[in-house]
């Protein structure tokens, strides 16, 4: 019997348990009269997610003029929401490291996360959102249920990646055919399980069937977008606004919530590549 996308995050979920660092910063994050300085304590008490944290801060991510030294004083540069995400990216990388996984090939797998969410961050400039941040997680935990699958359920889910290979090619097709739901429907009850924001919830969810989203509608089509932008982009690719013309699976309403104009794509890609290439470095070292 093939269990629910809650049933299997349950199974795995003493692997991938939110980061501890991660509910100690949130809970001093929630007294009304913490300030900067408690929150750095928090962070600083593991000395390499400190490092990790700093030099992301102090990379072409952020291009701030200054460098910052101090968590403290990273938190009022940037503020503390941003740097809450920064943390949650940073450890839950290696949470998932205790989950082995011989389907994937996990350097891949996290190299299409993190360009995926940086994508989906620099989008979010051109759509009137305030929530860049929260759209970098969205695009690096886009996919996090396949991890899951690959665990939980890994003699099915080589069969759907053969059918899949042998079809259209996506994935969340003959997961729906052979599971009944998918990655993401997956990834959407971990981040449930994890009582992460709701917009956050609905754009791992729904990434790949975006009109589904009916709360956080622009926020799941940017992420919608941004991996199929990712997806689209090979070796020899031309990067302009007739990338997602022919790509299986995109849904050009999306363009529509989002407003986005896709002339900005070689702009953002340039970006993207050399963001992508720190951001990976540091937190997937």
């Amino acid at each position: 019997m093939i269990k629910s996308p809650e049933e299997i995050v349950k199974g795995a979920i003493n692997l991938i348990s939110l980061p501890e660092i991660y509910i100690r910063l949130n809970h001093v994050m929630e007294d009304p009269d913490h300030d900067a300085r408690q929150v750095g304590d928090v962070i600083s008490y593991d000395p390499a997610l400190t490092a990790r944290i700093l030099r992301i801060v102090n990379s072409v991510y952020y291009k701030l003029a200054v460098k910052i030294e101090l968590v403290s004083r990273a938190v009022s540069v940037i503020g503390e929401d941003d740097l809450r995400n920064l943390v949650l990216a940073t450890s839950v990388v290696n949470s998932f490291e205790r989950l082995p996984n011989e389907l994937v090939d996990i350097r891949h797998f996290w190299s299409h996360s993190v360009h995926t969410g940086i994508v989906a961050r620099l989008l979010s400039r051109h759509c009137n959102t305030h929530h860049g941040e929260r759209l970098f997680i969205a695009g690096l935990l886009h996919d996090i249920g396949k991890l899951i699958l690959y665990f939980e359920e890994p003699e099915l889910s080589e069969q759907v990646l053969m059918e899949a290979s042998e079809n259209d090619g996506l994935l969340f097709h003959a997961e729906n055919r052979l599971f009944g739901f998918n990655h993401a429907d997956v990834g959407g009850a971990l981040m449930t399980s994890w009582k992460m924001p709701f917009a956050l919830i609905e754009a791992v969810k729904y990434h790949h069937e975006p009109m589904g989203a009916h709360f956080h509608a622009t926020e799941t089509a940017i992420v919608h977008i941004a991996n199929a932008v990712v997806n689209s982009i090979g070796p020899d690719t031309i990067v302009d606004e007739h990338l997602l013309d022919d790509y299986p699976g995109f849904e050009p309403e999306t363009l529509r919530i989002t407003s986005l104009d896709l002339s900005l794509l070689p702009q953002i890609m340039e970006q993207a590549r050399e963001q992508a290439s720190q951001v990976l470095e540091i937190i997937c070292p």
